[in-house]
């Protein structure tokens, strides 16, 4: 699980960085970056129904993605605050492997990796 300083949690800090955050996407992973002017990277996940309506579904996402960010929380730039997000993904493209792919490409592309 993501450490609680590296949590976004506070509802104004979601809208700030959906308001004027900068977007990058690969395949089915879309990341809103903001720079947060503090001594930490903090990441925030959001699913949506559109995603699925199953919440199972939605929960499983999340984890796995906390996951991933947890492993690569050190390899990223600090003083950046992130919004996670996935677009509907088939249920043969809902394999762990690959979002984590998904996830290190689009990281690369917002050039967000130390």
């Amino acid at each position: 699980m993501l450490p609680c300083e590296n949590r976004l949690i506070k509802k104004k800090d979601f809208t700030a960085i959906y308001s004027s955050g900068h977007s990058f996407s690969f395949k089915n992973v879309i990341i809103k970056v903001k720079n947060n002017n503090l001594k930490v990277t903090r990441v925030g996940i959001a699913i949506g129904l559109k995603f699925s309506k199953k919440a199972v579904k939605r929960n499983k996402i999340k984890r796995q993605l906390r996951e991933i960010f947890r492993k690569r929380i050190k390899q990223i730039k600090i003083g950046k605050d992130i919004i996670v997000m996935v677009k509907k993904i088939k249920a043969e493209e809902f394999i762990f492997s690959e979002i984590e792919k998904s996830v290190q490409k689009v990281l690369k592309e917002g050039n967000l990796m130390k």
